[in-house]
């Protein structure tokens, strides 16, 4: 029996299928558990977000289709999600169905995890792929025996994290922990090269992407992406200057004049 066609649209994300056989999801944004709250007001911080159980649920939706098509643009967001969505990726594609993900913009962190459950990966030469090793934030007090608990938590990420990257790849687990320790950004080409991708559009639009002057934020196109603390965009990328800061400093320059 024909499967009927699914059409779902979310803040982030596109998913549908047009026939029932294929799918197509457009999967543009940061990945979290929950919607991030406001640490003083507890309001919903506006932005663009994957919500795990969203995603889950609306994946279901589309089980008995034949083949699936990512496109990704995505610094990624959190580990555990991330995992959570490679391995029920995994799961459709050994019931049969055939992914693939092409990464229109950037598939860095989180997002290249989900981007690896895909058995065919086209990339843009322009296209950033970046992978790193696991880490997290830490409020309060620690002693010695925490902290090093803590490093064995991040550990297991790494290796979890290694397996992944080996089973697209075919790298070594010890290149590929060299390369997560490194935090290694790669360009389309060079994902093709080191076994990331399988495919490079080489009639693809270019597609712009540059740093701010800071190297806080990545430019992708037309979207601004913050980068997590303690992470720098690659040496290597143009910078640009920041509207926001831009238009703060003029705000400055009149305030100061007026008064």
């Amino acid at each position: 029996m024909k499967e009927k066609p699914v059409e779902i649209k979310k803040a982030v994300y596109t998913l549908a299928s047009v026939d029932g056989s294929s799918a197509e999801l457009t999967m543009y944004g940061d990945i979290y558990e929950k919607r991030p709250v406001d640490w003083w007001t507890g309001e919903p911080i506006e932005g663009e977000f994957i919500l795990l159980d969203e995603f889950l649920e609306d994946l279901d939706e589309i089980r008995r289709c034949t083949s699936l098509t990512i496109r990704m643009n995505s610094y990624g967001g959190d580990a555990n999600v991330a995992s959570v969505i490679h391995n029920r990726l995994r799961e459709l594609a050994r019931d049969g169905m055939a992914l693939t993900c092409i990464v229109d913009g950037v598939a860095m962190s989180g997002g290249s995890l989900i981007m690896c459950a895909c058995d065919r990966v086209e990339v843009n030469p322009s296209s950033l792929i970046m992978i790193h090793n696991a880490w997290g934030f830490l409020w309060g007090g620690y002693n010695a025996a925490e902290l090093r608990d803590l490093a064995t938590q991040f550990d297991a990420y790494d290796k979890a994290q290694v397996a992944i990257y080996e089973r697209k790849t075919g790298l070594s687990a010890d290149a590929i922990a060299g390369m997560m320790a490194e935090t290694t950004y790669m360009t389309g080409r060079e994902a093709l090269d080191k076994g990331f991708a399988d495919a490079i559009l080489e009639d693809a639009e270019p597609l712009q992407i540059a740093a701010s002057a800071d190297r806080r934020s990545l430019y992708v196109g037309q979207r601004k992406l913050h980068l997590a603390p303690g992470m720098e965009a690659p040496a290597a990328l143009q910078t640009v200057e920041d509207p926001e800061i831009r238009r703060e400093q003029i705000l400055a320059k009149l305030n100061k004049r007026r008064t």
